[in-house]
């Protein structure tokens, strides 16, 4: 991948930004046309060739400009107070204010495209190609675009468009009269849409020919957060330009947030250029899409799952070097089996969490770590400190099984899951077709010897439906061993 700091050059910061107060209240802020997108093209990756360059931009900024073009087109005649939809369905627009008809008229008339849609426990939610994410959940729809947070008590257009699609979808019969609606976006007159989902998103996905992705639940994320802040956006793209820092690592001291404002005057932290940019771009709407052209949301994703497999390299360099000298590593730490084994299986809980965070971008990186992970893994079947000259000698209760990395993450997982399988599970069979002839070898080495059948069977089944390309036959395996535990390995 080339570096990406080679795009800062095309940062528009003072032509784009609100200058002074006066210019902030009478400059529309910039739209950006299709010409724009063509520099996105410089981030093809070797590691992630999945991430999209042609639809980089993001950006759910667009939509507060969006609708305030959508006000003057719709101000300029009388609103009406029926429309029909897409769907045919006839929809009464009279009960509702004139930001939330503007609003529902804009949804109703438009088009959008489903990337993918996905449910867990209590929470439907679907991927727009416009980057907005609607979720579902019962008695409450929300929207992650600034349409809607800009209003939390309004629906946005995404939201009137989507349940128009899934009324249209479920109901047997399209209404032979007028549909009223509310402000929050459904209609009064029907089932609650969560209601009338239920079970059938998979049918329904089907019916309307979107993706339907298997729901990767993330330790981390609230009931009521919908994707990444502003803030966590401007980190994930400022950590980026980092050649090894994650996000959540990332300039811990920066704290901000949309609901208190600043003047880009009130953003310049002295002799702090890094800071001052953070601020400027959470709060600046020019800055912020300026910088997300520079640094696009696949690009970022790639760049994650790199820096992921940096960090593995350099955990096992360190490992192999302190059990073969017994030097520490470059921080300290005793690089020890178990405290090995935390930080392998912490970044592959990091990989899940940014799998569901970034879909549909960086999976293929994310597949790509993992599978790696694993064929290293398998390759140190072996007593780590076994023949050591610095030393080292057994703690007490300590056997050849608590010195073995695969033993360990893979031999035991009736206490810890399937170590890389759980994530790989979650990742679409198609994308795994990719990875087959890997997964085959590693199969071919654990079954000299294996850890556990149930481990053999989860892998066996992954290759399985990545051949298929399938995920109609995967099933979640039983998280225990029947024979009740682990062979030992062969001598």
């Amino acid at each position: 991948m080339s570096p990406p700091t080679k795009q800062l050059g095309k940062l528009s910061i003072g032509g784009n930004m609100s200058v002074t107060r006066f210019q902030a209240s009478t400059v529309r802020p910039r739209k950006y046309n299709d010409d724009d997108k063509s520099d996105d093209n410089d981030y093809n990756s070797d590691s992630d060739s999945d991430h999209d360059n042609d639809q980089q931009d993001d950006d759910d900024d667009n939509d507060a400009s969006g609708e305030e073009h959508m006000s003057e087109d719709l101000n300029s005649k009388p609103l009406a107070s029926t429309v029909r939809a897409a769907s045919q369905i006839v929809y009464n627009l009279e009960g509702l204010a004139m930001t939330s008809r503007m609003r529902a008229l804009a949804g109703l008339t438009g088009k959008y495209d489903v990337v993918y849609c996905r449910e867990s426990p209590d929470v439907y939610e679907f991927q727009l190609s416009e980057r907005p994410r609607v979720q579902i959940r019962p008695n409450k729809l929300q929207c992650n675009c600034s349409e809607f947070e800009s209003r939390l008590d309004l629906a946005c257009r995404h939201i009137y468009w989507l349940v128009d699609q899934l009324y249209h979808c479920i109901q047997p019969h399209t209404p032979s009269r007028q549909v009223p609606l509310s402000s929050e976006g459904h209609s009064p007159d029907l089932p609650p849409i969560d209601e009338l989902l239920g079970e059938n998103l998979m049918a329904v996905a089907e019916k309307l020919d979107w993706q339907y992705v298997p729901s990767v639940v993330s330790p981390r994320s609230s009931p009521d957060r919908v994707g990444l802040s502003r803030e966590d956006k401007v980190r994930d793209i400022m950590s980026a330009f980092n050649e090894c820092t994650f996000p959540e690592e990332f300039r811990l001291d920066l704290v901000e947030t949309m609901g208190e404002s600043r003047t880009p005057e009130q953003c310049v932290v002295q002799g702090d250029f890094e800071a001052t940019m953070f601020r400027l771009s959470v709060h600046d709407d020019n800055v912020y899409t300026s910088l997300r052209k520079a640094m696009p949301t696949g690009a970022c994703a790639a760049i994650y799952f790199d820096k992921v497999q940096k960090r593995l390299r350099k955990i096992f360099a360190a490992f192999d070097l302190y059990r073969e000298t017994g030097q520490l590593s470059a921080d300290g730490t005793w690089m020890e089996v178990q405290h090995v084994v935390q930080l392998l299986r912490q970044l592959v809980e990091r990989i899940r969490v940014n799998i569901s965070l970034r879909i549909p971008y960086g999976l293929k990186g994310a597949a790509g770590a993992l599978v790696a992970l694993l064929q290293e893994i398998c390759s140190r079947n072996i007593d780590a400190f076994e023949g050591n000259r610095w030393g080292r000698v057994p703690q007490h209760g300590e056997d050849e099984d608590d010195q073995n990395l695969y033993e360990q993450l893979i031999g035991q997982p009736k206490f810890q899951g399937y170590f890389v399988l759980d994530v790989l599970e979650e990742l679409p069979p198609n994308l795994l077709r990719h990875y087959v002839s890997n997964l085959n070898e590693i199969l071919n080495k654990i079954e000299i010897n294996p850890p556990s059948e149930t481990y053999i069977r989860k892998l066996k089944g992954l290759i399985h439906d990545a051949e298929n390309g399938s995920s109609a036959s995967r099933q979640k395996r039983p998280a225990t061993d029947p024979s009740g535990g682990n062979q030992k390995r062969a001598k």
